[in-house]
């Protein structure tokens, strides 16, 4: 509903023009840079005669742009200043920029304000309270552009050369094919990988494994089975400067499956996220 009257100056702050005392005279106009100005209530005044505060409402009343002191004034009286204090009980609507996190108090939105909302998660995290925040980066997932041929009983890395996300440019898919931690993106990280065979034979083993800093940290397997997807996901601590590697392994020899096209995740691939600094 739109306001009904006057709109109110909602904190303006404003010293009128000074005032010359007219001998016998009680009413006079105030003004502010030679215009005339009218304050909402003789409560939204400071007024000081003689160096002496006056009382609204008794020791003055105020009407439009008018001024009335309850008796007259005479020669050798001061008008000292008069302040209009615009809308004190009401700060209006904000500037569009200018409410930020200092202005909120703790717990002050509840969780019956955030119901009927969509919150939306950019770069920036949100707190969870203590030393924790969700965020969504760094993230990527990668896949292979061609099969990789696998030696017999030795683990070979998974050359992921195909990039469908990277956002920190973090996943090295030309030379080391890791994920590499970068500065700032230390915190606990979903991670995913998938690998599919091409044999059409039985053999019998083949393992995913997924390194950490060199070193095993999770790995999946599968025996005496043929033309299958093997898939593993884990939560991981990772500082920064860790770095993430995939290894497959068969002992008869095999080749990893692309199983994909030119537009489409294969049925290998690498993918992860951080979900908490």
């Amino acid at each position: 509903m739109a306001y009904i009257g006057r709109q109110p100056t909602v904190g303006n702050f404003r010293i009128c023009d000074a005032i010359s005392v007219v001998n016998g005279q009680a009413a006079y106009t105030m003004q502010v840079g030679g215009v005339n100005v009218i304050p909402e209530s003789a409560n939204n005044m400071i007024v000081s005669l003689n160096g002496v505060i006056q009382k609204p409402g008794s020791s003055f009343t105020v009407s439009s742009s008018t001024i009335t002191f309850s008796s007259n004034l005479s020669t050798g009286d001061v008008i000292d200043f008069i302040q209009i204090l615009g809308g004190v009980a009401n700060i209006g609507t904000p500037t569009d920029g200018t409410v930020t996190v200092a202005k909120l108090v703790d717990g002050a939105v509840s969780n019956a304000k955030l119901a009927n909302s969509s919150i939306t998660l950019n770069s920036s995290a949100v707190s969870l309270g203590g030393s924790h925040s969700i965020v969504n980066t760094p993230a990527w997932s990668v896949s292979i552009s061609a099969n990789q041929t696998l030696s017999n009983g030795v683990y070979t890395k998974v050359a992921f050369d195909r990039e469908e996300v990277d956002t920190n440019n973090a996943f090295d898919n030309s030379t080391n094919y890791r994920f590499t931690v970068p500065s700032g993106g230390a915190g606990k990280y979903f991670i995913a990988a998938s690998l599919r065979t091409t044999t059409s034979n039985d053999f019998d083993s083949f393992y995913l494994n997924i390194k950490k800093n060199g070193s095993d940290y999770v790995f999946a397997s599968i025996r005496n089975e043929f033309r299958e997807t093997m898939t593993t996901s884990c939560l991981i601590d990772l500082a920064d400067a860790d770095y993430l590697e995939c290894f497959a392994y068969n002992g008869e020899g095999s080749s990893i499956d692309l199983s994909g096209s030119s537009d489409k995740p294969s049925g290998t691939h690498f993918s992860g996220y951080r979900i908490l600094s």
